[in-house]
């Protein structure tokens, strides 16, 4: 549907004012960028919902990114301007075609940003309080909703096709979005102060080539993991909330041949795998009867059962810990998760733990040769000051440390990459390197050293 043409008809038949409106300075008597009124605005705006919630079907309603259903609504707003005689510039028609569109059927004040490829991160402190994260940089931006009710109910439109809640019954919510972003809400009593969300986007054009652009890698590093997971060794990428775990693990997954079957589990999923041969396994939460939870550690069982020659798990966080490091004992090599932990010694430590929570009364120094024993790498990744996500060092473990007695203490690291942020670069700071030979052989890595 041309809405100019439309505007340029309805103008003619004096249903809108042909003459262009200024632009008026902010004001809280204006609805955002548009010369209407707040509460005129206000009233269209209920007309246009009840009416579309009559016109429309609701599977239109629910797949309203479809253009048909985009055009039948834009039909509807048009209809409730005539019936209720609102004023509006011909310049101005589309934007309030497209400001009513995000608030009924869209994400509101969320919609461009939601929808901007540069954005990764949207959060809601407060109903009037949203900041964005873009290349890198957090800022609070100056759109808001217009009340608690309204952040509510675009909440509850984004998590609507997800099956999930949000009520006094379940006043927070996980769940994965359509376009594959991860949101989690509050609402009080647990909010204090009121709903508040974090909405985590993945871009899609995240390449190894954009990676190294970026400075996350060199060209040295990239070729080096590249050789890593041709060879099949077992990678734990470790790092902070935010610091490119997913993004990386991504990246990486694509060096696997097509020919090796993969089984990923998450919860909720998030990874992005460009193969041919993959099977998507995701973890769900008990019903509100509390029964029917699907967890990790479930999948992790189910997927040593389905014959693949790798297992990825988008973040261990528990028993299933325990499994992964099974599984990539017992012909499983080339598997990779994230973890989160502060650098690659801290990784060791927190998968240890993770372990015991699988509740199977394991001493710790069997856990530490269960760790030692199914892992070659650790990439430990980060976001600096300046909102940058970066490699920051790469380890492989040699074995286990042992006490006077015997028993196995720790691990025994390696570091073989290190980021030098003086000079910006990527040095190779190991003497030896254990893992050289299999590279070299399985991987096809032409070592400079």
């Amino acid at each position: 549907m041309d809405l100019t043409l439309i505007g340029t008809l309805a103008a003619r038949d004096g249903l809108i004012t042909s003459a262009p409106l200024v632009k008026p300075k902010a004001s809280t008597t204006k609805r955002d960028d548009l010369s209407i009124d707040r509460e005129i605005y206000a009233k269209l705006r209920a007309h246009v919902q009840e009416t579309a919630r009559r016109q429309m079907r609701l599977d239109e309603m629910a797949q309203s990114r479809d253009a048909v259903a985009r055009n039948r609504f834009k039909s509807v707003v048009l209809q409730a301007v005539r019936d209720l005689d609102v004023r509006v510039a011909v310049t101005e028609t589309e934007a309030l075609v497209q400001k009513l569109y995000d608030d009924i059927l869209g994400f509101g004040p969320l919609e461009k940003y939601f929808f901007d490829p540069d954005v990764t991160e949207i959060k809601i402190l407060r109903w009037d309080h949203i900041r964005i994260e873009k290349h890198g940089r957090e800022f609070r931006v100056e759109d808001r909703f217009e009340n608690e009710e309204h952040a509510r109910n675009v909440v509850d439109r984004m998590i609507a096709p997800t099956g999930r809640r949000l009520d006094l019954a379940n006043p927070r919510v996980n769940a994965r979005l359509f376009d594959g972003s991860r949101l989690i809400a509050h609402i009080p009593p647990v909010a204090v102060e009121g709903i508040t969300a974090t909405i985590r986007r993945f871009r899609k054009d995240m390449t190894v080539e954009n990676l190294m652009k970026r400075g996350v890698m060199s060209p040295e590093v990239l070729e080096f993991l590249k050789a890593a997971v041709r060879a099949r060794m077992n990678i734990i990428i470790s790092g902070g909330t935010s610091s490119g775990k997913t993004t990386l693990l991504n990246c990486l997954a694509s060096f696997i041949p097509d020919e090796e079957s993969l089984i990923t589990i998450e919860d909720p999923a998030e990874l992005q795998l460009q193969h041919d041969n993959v099977r998507r396994l995701e973890a769900r939460p008990a019903n509100l009867e509390g029964q029917g939870a699907v967890t990790q550690r479930d999948l992790m069982v189910d997927a040593l059962r389905m014959a693949p020659k790798r297992i990825i798990i988008g973040e261990c966080r528990a028993g299933e810990t325990f499994d992964m490091l099974q599984a990539m004992n017992t012909g499983h090599a080339g598997s990779m998760s994230t973890a989160h932990a502060n650098s690659a010694r801290h990784c060791i430590r927190r998968l240890a733990n993770m372990v015991q929570m699988a509740e199977l009364d394991l001493p710790y120094d069997a856990i530490i040769d269960q760790i030692a024993d199914a892992i070659n790498l650790i990439i430990h990744v980060l976001k600096d000051r300046d909102g940058r996500r970066r490699l920051d060092h790469i380890v492989e473990i040699l074995g286990v440390k042992r006490s006077v007695d015997g028993r196995s203490v720790d691990v025994e690291l390696n570091e073989l990459w290190r980021y030098d942020p003086e000079t910006g670069t990527f040095v190779w700071t190991a003497k030896e390197c254990r893992c050289r030979e299999t590279l070299v052989r399985d991987g096809g890595w032409r070592c400079p050293w």
